[in-house]
């Protein structure tokens, strides 16, 4: 029987630290699964002595066959549902199951998977959309209430709607999930769309992300081109214009008070251990909050050309999250930090992720090309300090911090549809 992505990840250092080239683990996992990359690609897995034996069980495990290929077809009946029947517990309601269809970027069969069976887990138990969530990502498999129905998600692209008053209620139930799933949608680059919209895809610099320009997955209606048209300042401009504009203004406003609550972080006595793990546990609730507003804004938008802003704030919130994950790693064995890295490594680090930010907030192209400039100096004497130290752990929690900050300074210069 074939391994499954699942299986793999958990031999990943699961450090999201961007080392390899890839935004995530995830990302390097699918990779690693279909052969386009090699297990000693993984900094973390190869430099630590704990996981190093890993690598060659990742090894064994994709010789002996890995399953993380998904079918986007079109299914067959021309209203795009698979079936559509009485519900055989009430039979006034209906049930609708339906396939997604692939973006008319990607190949019909996609060699990565449809959806991002971790990052389905994330959505469903985030946003408002979803009621009494309950979500395997080992299994790729989801299951919530929408409004009063019961909704199935599979890692492969199928939704499954149950106890719907009518055809049409299934239909928009099932445009409804979509939407919300949009950011889980895996790409042609192996990236989930989040990491797309973060700016952590290098394929994505200097084209529109298929999986953006597409538009969300429907089982109805033919995917939509975005053009590429714009950029960052302009979306900005955008948004004040439509009725959603008030959970994209409020999810900036958490993701604001975040960046001012990491700029309080101190790592300069052990004192400050206990304030640290206050201010980033209300930092990850602000960021929390930005991705379920994020969510809302993707779902409640009506035109298409304007719900992928939604994903933006959604790419903003996890570069967030992995800024936050990295100090709270260093907050965690803060004893170890030395006076070198106090004074150089990590303010340079934190530097960098915060004005990239700002940057973003101001929308000013002209900083946010220093920045990136500013984070390939800092790389150059990260990579002599890493030769020089034992404190991988350490110095690759510093190194999560910079390059997120890295990726948020790529959003404003990168092509994004419209």
């Amino acid at each position: 029987m074939p391994h499954s992505f699942y299986e793999l990840y958990n031999l990943m250092p699961k450090l999201d630290c961007g080392l390899c080239g890839n935004p995530s683990c995830q990302t390097m996992t699918r990779k690693i699964a279909v052969r386009d990359s090699e297990p000693e690609e993984c900094l973390p897995l190869y430099a630590n002595s704990e996981l190093k034996k890993n690598t060659q069980k990742i090894k064994a495990l994709v010789r002996e066959g890995t399953e993380i290929r998904a079918t986007g077809t079109i299914v067959n009946e021309e209203t795009g549902f698979a079936y559509i029947h009485p519900c055989t517990t009430e039979a006034d309601k209906v049930t609708a199951e339906t396939k997604l269809m692939s973006s008319l970027e990607t190949a019909a069969n996609l060699k990565y998977g449809f959806f991002d069976p971790l990052q389905i887990c994330v959505i469903l138990n985030t946003t408002d959309v979803f009621q009494n969530a309950k979500c395997s990502p080992s299994l790729g498999i989801g299951r919530a209430h929408v409004n009063s129905k019961t909704v199935l998600i599979s890692k492969n692209g199928k939704i499954n709607v149950r106890q719907a008053k009518d055809k049409e209620d299934a239909q928009y139930t099932i445009r409804q999930v979509a939407r919300a799933l949009w950011s889980a949608t895996i790409c042609t680059c192996g990236n989930a769309s989040v990491d797309c919209a973060s700016g952590g895809c290098e394929q994505c610099q200097t084209q529109v992300c298929p999986v953006m320009k597409g538009g969300p997955p429907d089982p109805v209606v033919e995917r939509q081109h975005l053009t590429q048209a714009t950029t960052v300042p302009a979306i900005f401009d955008r948004v004040k214009t439509l009725k959603t504009r008030g959970y994209f203004e409020e999810g900036m406003m958490q993701l604001d008070e975040a960046f001012r609550l990491f700029n309080q972080t101190n790592f300069r006595s052990s004192m400050e251990h206990s304030a640290n793990d206050s201010l980033l546990k209300l930092a990850e609730d602000k960021i929390a909050q930005a991705n379920k507003l994020a969510i809302q804004f993707t779902v409640e938008t009506s035109n298409v050309h304007d719900a992928y802003i939604g994903l933006i704030l959604s790419g903003l919130a996890m570069d967030s999250t992995r800024i936050v994950n990295g100090l709270k790693r260093l907050t965690s064995i803060s004893s170890e930090i030395s006076a070198l890295m106090l004074a150089h490594l990590l303010p340079e680090a934190m530097a960098v992720a915060t004005d990239a930010y700002y940057n973003i907030r101001t929308a000013d192209s002209k900083k946010a090309k220093q920045v990136r400039a500013r984070y390939e100096e800092f790389k150059e004497r990260w990579m002599e300090a890493f030769r020089s130290t034992p404190q991988e752990n350490l110095l690759i929690a510093i190194e999560k911090i910079a390059v997120n900050g890295f990726y948020i300074s790529r959003l404003l210069t990168r092509p994004l549809p419209m």
